[in-house]
């Protein structure tokens, strides 16, 4: 499991240009869920638990994480934080959604269809990568709507999502 992960990683340095080191000085910042962690405490994430992975370089890493961060910043979100910030997102987004979820308490009745395709538990990257930056729309469909549409409902709402990424 070890050598799958550093594999994983010594392959996504590679592909932005940088090179995995073996010594401790030369790794780069590991920041888990926003917190700072150590190079072991990310190799006991369980890669199905990750939602979303991103490699940062350059003098913005270096001013927030200091001089270790020139060897690059390894964000890593897992599938749960990451659902929780874009749910604060979309609830920022539409007051219609916050409502919905304080009704349900959760989004598991909802169906989640981002740039059209509807989300499954095998395809979640288009909502994980949802932020400010990629946001572009949330339409609601109820219960309601969607039964008078199609004659019948399987999910309580369906959250239609337009996003900048593809």
């Amino acid at each position: 499991m070890m050598k799958a992960w550093i594999l994983l990683v010594s392959s996504l340095f590679m592909f932005t240009g940088a090179m995995a080191q073996a010594v401790a000085d030369d790794d780069p910042v590991y920041v888990l869920d926003s917190v700072v962690v150590t190079q072991a405490v990310v190799g006991q994430v369980s890669p199905d638990r990750i939602g979303l992975m991103t490699i940062a370089k350059g003098s913005k890493a270096v001013l927030k994480y200091g001089s270790q961060a020139e060897n690059g910043v390894v964000y890593i979100e897992t599938k749960p934080f990451a659902r929780k910030r874009v749910q604060t997102l979309l609830r920022s987004k539409s007051p219609q959604y916050d409502s919905l979820l304080n009704k349900y308490g959760n989004d598991s009745s909802f169906l989640y269809v981002v740039n059209g395709h509807p989300m499954e538990p095998t395809n979640e990257t288009l909502f994980m990568t949802l932020d400010q930056k990629t946001f572009r729309s949330i339409n609601i469909l109820t219960r309601e709507q969607i039964v008078k549409s199609f004659g019948e409902a399987k999910h309580e709402a369906v959250i239609v999502i337009t996003s900048s990424e593809e």
